[in-house]
């Protein structure tokens, strides 16, 4: 059995693999993401997964590219 710990630690990776342009924290049960820029846009989310969808749908808007999850 994977501790919640780990799995949130997982899940750090990946989103911060996947999103390289966007700083990305979990804190106070929430998780986060900052981009660079002026002003920087933010994102918050109850779930890694949320977090993801919403990163995915702000690099679409923008034209950035997304980066593979595969090691």
């Amino acid at each position: 059995m994977t501790s919640e710990l780990a799995e949130r630690e997982r899940a750090l990776e990946l989103l911060r693999t996947a999103f390289p342009d966007y700083r990305i924290v979990f804190s106070k049960g929430r998780w986060a993401a900052v981009s660079a820029g002026s002003p920087p846009g933010v994102w918050f989310a109850e779930t890694p997964g949320s977090l993801c969808g919403q990163l995915f749908q702000a690099q679409l808007r923008s034209g950035g590219t997304i980066v593979p999850f595969g090691r």
